[in-house]
């Protein structure tokens, strides 16, 4: 017969182990983010500039949520790291993520950090699947390229004074970023490199 100190321990052992919960991005929500990895998107203003995102890759890893438990819940994240122009500065930012998905105990939520040369997207920027399925879906015409699954992303007001506020930025869910507008300028996607 086995030592009852020892069952008594794996019993304990289990019990902890069994405490922590894994979550993950349902496999559907993959497609929100429709990029490849290596995609280069120049896009071009109403002003005639020009910038460039140069993407870096899609990242799929495992965070906690508590990095002091002892047996944290993991949450599964992927991200789509890019090069981007710093909204204040005649630099590029290496880096950067231009959408995330994180796997919560509410399902997938959806971030989005939107910046580019001059302008940069202070409104709200994390949703819930369920919030980002409301956005409305439109079409929008970009020289004489149809786009028929656009949402677009109204800014809240938030930093409204800065010289660099977007007012909205617009995502299609086949093609990934559009573009955004400012109040005197707008930013479209001329072009997508697939190296």
């Amino acid at each position: 017969m086995k030592n009852p100190v020892h069952i008594l321990i794996l019993i304990l052992l289990l019990a902890f182990v069994s405490c922590s919960k894994e979550y993950k991005i349902d496999k559907s929500d993959y497609s929100l983010i429709p990029y490849n990895g290596n995609e280069i998107l120049v896009l071009k203003s109403t002003e005639n500039k020009l910038d460039t995102i140069f993407i870096n890759g899609i990242e799929r890893y495992f965070a906690s949520s508590d990095p002091l438990a002892f047996f944290p819940d993991q949450h599964e994240i992927q991200n789509l790291n890019c090069k981007i122009s710093d909204p204040n500065y005649n630099r590029y930012l290496p880096g950067k993520v231009l959408i995330e998905l994180r796997a919560s105990s509410d399902g997938t939520q959806i971030w989005f950090d939107i910046i580019m040369k001059e302008s940069w997207y202070y409104g709200k920027k994390i949703y819930s699947k369920t919030e980002f399925d409301s956005v409305p879906i439109t079409k929008m015409i970009i020289d004489d390229k149809v786009y028929n699954d656009v949402k677009i992303f109204e800014s809240d007001g938030s930093y409204e004074q800065r010289d660099n506020y977007a007012e909205r930025f617009y995502w299609s869910l086949s093609q990934g970023f559009l573009g955004l507008s400012k109040r005197n300028e707008k930013w479209r996607l001329i072009k997508k490199y697939v190296p």
